[in-house]
C-alpha cells in the first residue's frame, strides 16, 4: 500500500494534474538540453552510457538499440524492486531522442577545455533539475530512477540508492569494454545529493519515506 502525501502530517497537499504534466514536459526539455551538454563536454559520459557502451563493444549493436535493451531491463528491476516505471518512462525517451539529436547539432562539437568544463557542470546541473522534476510528477522516470525510487522504496536513503544505480552501470559496462572519464566521476559523485537537495527543494519524498514519517510522527 502507497499512502498518499497528503494523509502524511505535515505535509502539502498533492500536485494539481496540470501541475504534474508541467513538470513532466518541463523536465523533458531540460533533460534534452542537459545531455547534449554532457556529450559535447567530451569529459566522460554519464554512468548509464557507460552500460550501453560496454554492451556495444560486446555486441556491435547500435547505441540506440543498446540504450532501449538496457532501459528495459532496469526498468523490470524497478519493478521488483518496487517502483514499476510509468508510461512517461517509455513517451519520454521517445519525445527526448530528438530534442537532444537537435541540441547535437547546435552545440560546437569540439570546444576547448575552458568550454567543456563549464558545459560539463551546466549539464549535471540540468540533469538533476530534470531528474527532480520528473520524479516528482509519478508518472514514470528514467531507467536508473527507476532503480533509485526501487532502492528507496526498500527502505535505503536517496544519496545511497542514486550512488548505487549510477555506480552499478558504470562497474558492468567498463567490464564489458565501456569507457569513463572524469565527468562520468563527477556525474555519479555528485547526483544523488543533487536530487535529493531538489526533490526536498519540490517539497517531494518518495512513497516509502512518506510511510515512515506517517509512522513516526515526523
Amino acid at each position: 500500500m502507497v499512502l498518499p502525501l497528503a494523509s502524511v502530517p505535515g505535509s502539502r497537499a498533492p500536485l494539481s494534474t496540470t501541475t504534474k504534466l508541467l513538470r513532466l514536459i518541463g523536465s523533458w526539455v531540460i533533460i534534452g538540453i542537459g545531455v547534449p551538454l554532457l556529450v559535447r563536454a567530451q569529459l566522460g559520459p554519464a554512468p548509464f552510457d557507460v552500460l550501453n557502451l560496454g554492451v556495444q563493444h560486446q555486441t556491435g549493436w547500435s547505441f540506440g538499440l543498446c540504450f532501449v535493451l538496457n532501459s528495459l531491463v532496469f526498468f523490470a528491476l524497478g519493478a521488483v524492486l518496487g517502483a514499476p516505471p510509468g508510461w512517461a518512462s517509455i513517451l519520454g525517451t521517445i519525445v527526448i531522442g530528438p530534442m537532444i539529436n537537435l541540441w547535437l547539432r547546435l552545440l560546437p562539437d569540439r570546444p576547448e577545455l575552458l568550454i567543456r568544463v563549464p558545459m560539463l557542470l551546466a549539464g549535471i546541473a540540468i540533469v538533476g533539475i530534470g531528474i527532480c522534476l520528473v520524479v516528482t510528477t509519478e508518472y514514470g522516470a528514467g531507467p536508473t530512477e527507476v532503480i533509485m525510487l526501487g532502492l528507496v522504496h526498500r527502505g535505503m536513503g536517496i544519496v545511497p540508492a542514486r550512488w548505487l544505480s549510477d555506480g552499478s552501470p558504470v562497474v558492468i559496462g567498463l567490464l564489458l569494454g565501456g569507457t569513463m572519464g572524469i565527468g562520468t566521476v563527477l556525474f555519479a559523485v555528485t547526483m544523488g545529493p543533487i536530487v535529493k537537495l531538489g526533490l526536498r527543494w519540490l517539497h517531494y519524498e518518495p512513497a516509502r519515506q512518506r510511510l515512515e514519517a506517517a509512522a513516526t510522527g515526523f
